[in-house]
């Protein structure tokens, strides 16, 4: 029901406050019993409030995009998070935990700006607090080493996707559970209004296992794996969609995305078509002009 009250919300962009009385005009056939949307006892049904509702929440948002497709706005990134568990050296006992700040990934874009980094995913649409690094390394025995926006995660568009973030973890003393769910991982967040994924492979959450030896091991499925001291997990959340034909952003806006590191040099090129030089950051009009025109054509 989140999912698709969501969904329709998302359409209606009715002005706060909201209450019960937004939805009581609204019926929702949940389908059959036993099928993923209305299951029985005894399925598994853990994490119904995250992939299956995003699901939910963007079929509804497609449904309306053809209904009415000026009211439309892009998908925010879906849920790819991991969970961490061990047994603290110092004290002997056993840790669990979801890592919030592992989740957090782009909203969408709008018709009339761009997608909000660092705010989503989808099933908590902007209410989800990361909390701070210094209290996570203070309860648990483990070492953070990054936690900021991963460049090039947001979707392409004239108005460009907010970027998910990037947060590694390494354990301390100890051998440390990582479990990795959601399919932010497997199904590039959607845009909207012709909006394409150009890169989808930069648009996709990524779990990292980075081992003292410098192998690096990429998992993109959900997975449950084992990491000693001086391994790393690093975990990449995908950005939300973009809005309209990315040819048509503005090549200042696209500049200064490159200069605040949002997207790469590269992807300036192949995503928005503008040519920029990587050592002085200077946008070589010539080139840029013949490949938008080449682009569009």
């Amino acid at each position: 029901m989140s999912g698709v009250l969501l969904g329709l919300m998302m359409f209606a962009q009715v002005d706060p406050p909201y209450n019960e009385g937004l939805y009581r005009c609204v019926t929702v056939d949940l389908g059959e019993h036993g099928t993923l949307c209305n299951a029985k006892e005894p399925a598994p049904h853990v994490n119904c409030t995250t992939t299956p509702m995003e699901t939910l929440t963007d079929a509804v948002r497609m449904a309306f995009e053809d209904a009415a497709p000026d009211r439309v706005i892009a998908s925010w990134g879906h849920a790819s998070g991991i969970n961490i568990s061990g047994v603290d050296p110092k004290t002997g006992e056993q840790y669990v935990t979801m890592i919030l700040a592992s989740i957090i990934s782009g909203a969408g874009a709008t018709q009339q700006m761009d997608g909000w980094h660092a705010c989503g995913p989808l099933c908590c649409f902007g209410a989800l607090s990361s909390g701070d690094i210094e209290l996570l390394e203070y309860q648990y025995p483990i070492l953070i080493h990054k936690y900021g926006l991963a460049e090039d995660s947001g979707g392409a568009g004239e108005y460009r996707g907010g970027c998910g973030t990037v947060w590694e973890v390494e354990p301390l003393g100890h051998e440390m559970t990582v479990v990795a769910f959601g399919e932010g991982r497997e199904h590039p967040t959607m845009g909207a209004a012709g909006a394409e994924q150009i890169s989808p492979e930069l648009k996709l959450g990524r779990l990292e296992i980075i081992h003292k030896d410098g192998v690096t091991d990429l998992h993109k499925q959900n997975i449950m794996t084992e990491i000693q001291p001086g391994d790393r997990a690093r975990n990449t959340n995908p950005g939300g969609g973009g809005y309209g034909i990315s040819f048509a952003r503005s090549v200042p806006a696209v500049l200064k995305d490159v200069e605040e590191r949002v997207i790469s040099v590269a992807a300036a090129k192949t995503e928005y078509g503008v040519v920029i030089d990587p050592q002085t950051l200077a946008v070589n009009e010539a080139e840029t002009n013949a490949l938008r025109r080449k682009l569009t054509a």
